[in-house]
């Protein structure tokens, strides 16, 4: 009945009123359920697709891709949608009840909640119009964990400084390649990873990316681990190929830090695919390596930063925050501060020993100081093996024979200078091919600057340039590893006196080498028997030296011996048996008290003969029959009062002479002796290297010209001693017997460093023109000092 009144009532409005028809067609029950049925259908269509992308989405998170933005919008919305469709056909079913129990429909809520179906009909086909029809996901590069805080990183002042540095060279637009260099477990990774961190958050690049090259140099691992992080996928199979994809993809970066960890040798950026320099100014290297000289020719960076030891207040608190406060208490804290000492200030050995450290008893702390205060590769590895394998591998790494043969003999002979240096390898014979010592001397510079820039050695605290320093730990495994490849015997007082190795010969007879140090007592056999030694070293404790002695037969059963170093004894004589070392090349006698030195003569290899500081009061005249020998060190001879004539002269091989102020009676007689000439120093010829002082300009002979000598330091006069640092240096002090122009003096050409004293003021005229016509190319200093007031002083470098 109620549809054929709506019918009619439809027809009628249809006729009159076209939009009362369209309000009255909500009250038609097929249009109110045709409505409802649309929508349902929507619904299930959208509710299918949005499972669809949901599986979609959740397959790309289990890639790691992170999802579109428009995808995560278009599931919300479809949510919502969904849900509030859902509640509205929940809500219809009791809302569009029948009156008098379903018998008629209920006009008052049928043309609502039609209305409601159409509306929601058409938003549910508009959200399943807007479906995501491209791409769901997008690949990301993830986080590298290398630059993300680490808590490792202490913020001290030694390490913070080079980070400042460090920064700003990356901020200066004509820096692009950079290098951090230090031995191994220093913390240079620690501190490039800090690097990168810093440069990321203060925005100085679009992209920092950070690799390990390690000593394999895996080109091919290499060019991945950036593309990785670059989100770069590789189509080609060659490294020139893959090279060339890298080389592009960096050039669209506008500012890009790349940091390449860890490199043994020279890495040719262009192979990898990095652009650099000119190629692409925005691109910036930052290379970490144990040596600055990894980096050479076009390589070489702009900016080195060397990574130092820590200081001893960072040593400490960086042991205590790896051992715990408890290092602090009163019962344990002078033996745990002793502990942080033996490591000296090395990270890596800091962290390794306090953590192995940490809660033990105090005994245990006793234990381990000992076994750091005796380092034997045993117990080296069992208390350090981190700090001891970054320093093994870096000595490994040295490569050349020469240069692990000079960092060893370094190590275990505690040799801290240049000429100690030569003279201990040319006796070993450890220049290959090298015969004169000129030569040799610049080849020892050499090696020691590559070792300092290995950072295997350091600048003395002096920083004297003929001196040099070893880390301790260093040199502990220096010795570990000379002990073991070379059966080197190294040991102090303490360790011999009543060691029965050392008493019955059994750990030494197969030694190449023996280094004994601070020895205080008689602690040495009647024959040492080492067929195979090469090398003696005897350091006497300098304050308690008169109570060793060398016995007589000492020296017999070591033949093949090259180098014997004897320091601070007081000896009679020397013991006749070492006149039978007919293979001695080197022989150090340093601080002896020792009347009589005569059996010298026998060495007739002997090459090397160094008496500096020794308390000898007269060059034996069997020195003279040392014809081979090539350097003569007299220095710092205070009691030395003749050298007898005819000596000098036979050294027709003789190199380098060094004879300093502490000598000043030439051509005077003492003790019914008259001394040596200086005209015996014309027949050297192959003479390269002197040192002279001279107090009697008369007894300076004419022709004694400098242009032969590579190094020398002559002065001549009363005045103080040479700085030190000479390569050519002269000196004069004018009086009433020389003048400026006397031609045995004024030789410019070649001086580096000129002094004059007793100028008068036509002087300073004379010696501006010589400088002038000569050139005076080499000189770099220039001191004169005069008579007049107004020529008191004067000095300048040049």
């Amino acid at each position: 009945m109620a549809e054929i009144i709506l019918t009619i009532a439809l027809e009628v409005a249809k006729c009159l009123a076209p939009h009362a028809y369209r309000q009255i067609s909500y009250l038609r029950e097929s249009k109110y359920t045709s409505n409802l049925q649309n929508l349902n259908t929507e619904v299930v269509k959208l509710k299918s697709e949005r499972v669809n992308t949901e599986h979609q989405v959740d397959e790309a998170k289990r890639k790691g891709e992170e999802i579109e933005e428009n995808v995560e919008n278009w599931l919300a919305t479809a949510n919502s949608v969904i849900e509030e469709a859902d509640k509205f056909t929940e809500d219809e079913a009791t809302a569009n009840k029948r009156c008098f129990k379903g018998l008629c429909p209920n006009l008052k809520t049928r043309p609502r909640l039609s209305k409601e179906a159409e509306r929601q009909k058409e938003a549910v086909v508009k959200v399943l119009d807007a479906r995501p029809v491209n791409s769901i996901s997008y690949s990301i590069i993830p986080e590298d964990t290398l630059l993300m805080p680490n808590k490792d990183f202490e913020a001290f002042e030694s390490r913070t400084s080079i980070l400042n540095e460090i920064i700003d060279a990356l901020k200066n637009p004509n820096v692009n390649m950079l290098l951090i260099y230090g031995m191994g477990g220093i913390g240079k990774t620690t501190l490039a990873k800090e690097v990168a961190r810093k440069a990321e958050s203060d925005k100085l690049f679009d992209q920092v990316v950070f690799s390990e090259v390690s000593e394999s140099r895996d080109v091919r691992k290499l060019q991945g681990e950036i593309a990785d992080k670059l989100g770069l996928k590789f189509d080609e199979e060659s490294e020139s190929g893959r090279a060339r994809r890298l080389y592009d993809r960096l050039k669209k970066e506008k500012r890009i830090l790349v940091i390449l960890d860890n490199i043994w040798e020279n890495l040719d950026l262009l192979d990898v695919g990095i652009p650099h320099g000119d190629d692409h100014m925005g691109c910036k290297v930052l290379f970490t390596a144990r040596s600055e000289e990894v980096l050479s020719g076009e390589m070489e960076s702009r900016k080195n930063f060397p990574v130092g030891f820590l200081k001893e207040d960072e040593a400490w608190s960086l042991f205590t925050k790896m051992a715990g406060d408890y290092v602090e208490d009163n019962e344990l804290k002078e033996v745990a501060r002793d502990v942080a000492k033996e490591c000296a200030g090395l990270p890596v050995s800091i962290v390794t020993v306090a953590r192995a450290l940490r809660s033990k008893s105090i005994r245990e702390w006793k234990d381990a100081l000992e076994q750091l205060r005796r380092p034997s590769s045993s117990n080296f590895k069992d208390v350090q093996p981190a700090a001891f394998k970054a320093i093994e591998l870096s000595y490994n790494k040295l490569g050349r024979d020469d240069l692990k043969n000079i960092f060893l003999l370094i190590g275990y002979t505690a040799i801290a200078s240049i000429d100690d240096l030569l003279m201990c390898g040319m006796g070993l014979g450890l220049f290959q091919g090298v015969n004169k010592i000129e030569v040799a001397r610049n080849r020892v510079h050499t090696l020691v600057r590559t070792l300092k820039a290995s950072c295997m050695l350091l600048d003395h605290i002096s920083q004297k340039k003929e001196l040099f320093s070893m880390h301790d730990v260093v040199r502990d495994v220096a010795v570990s590893i000379a002990s073991t490849e070379r059966n080197v015997f190294t040991a102090t007082n303490e360790q011999v006196d009543g060691c029965r190795e050392w008493s019955d010969g059994s750990a030494i007879k197969h030694c190449t080498s023996i280094v004994l140090h601070g020895i205080k007592n008689n602690l040495l056999p009647e024959v040492l028997e080492c067929p195979q030694l090469e090398l003696l070293f005897i350091r006497a404790d300098r304050w308690e030296f008169s109570s060793l002695t060398i016995p007589n037969n000492f020296f017999e059963r070591m033949m093949q011996v090259r180098v014997v170093n004897l320091t601070g004894m007081f000896l009679r004589s020397l013991p006749s048996s070492l006149g039978l070392l007919s293979n001695l090349r080197t022989l150090s006698l340093c601080g002896f008290i020792l009347p009589d030195i005569s059996v010298v003569g026998g060495l007739k290899k002997l090459e090397i003969l160094c008496l500096r500081g020794s308390y000898i009061k007269k060059l034996p005249v069997e020195v003279g029959e040392l014809t081979w020998l090539k350097l003569l060190d007299l220095r710092d001879c205070c009691y030395l009062e003749v050298i007898p004539p005819n000596i000098l002269s036979k050294l027709s091989h003789l190199e380098e002479l060094y004879i300093d102020q502490s000598f000043r009676y030439w051509e005077m007689e003492v003790g019914g002796v008259k001394n040596a000439s200086l005209e015996e120093l014309k027949h050297l010829p192959n003479l390269t290297s002197l040192e002279l002082h001279v107090y009697d300009v008369s007894t300076l002979p004419r022709g004694l010209l400098l242009e032969k000598l590579e190094r020398y330091s002559i002065r001549i006069g009363d005045d103080e001693e040479s700085n030190g640092s000479w390569c050519r240096e002269f000196s004069l002090d004018l009086n009433d017997k020389i003048c400026l122009k006397d031609s045995l003096i004024v030789q410019l050409q070649r001086i580096e460093d000129l002094e004059l004293r007793g100028l008068q003021e036509q002087d300073v005229d004379y010696i501006r023109n010589e400088l002038v016509k000569v050139g005076s190319s080499h000189l770099k200093r220039l001191r004169m000092r005069g008579l007049d007031p107004a020529l008191s002083s004067a000095e300048s470098e040049v």
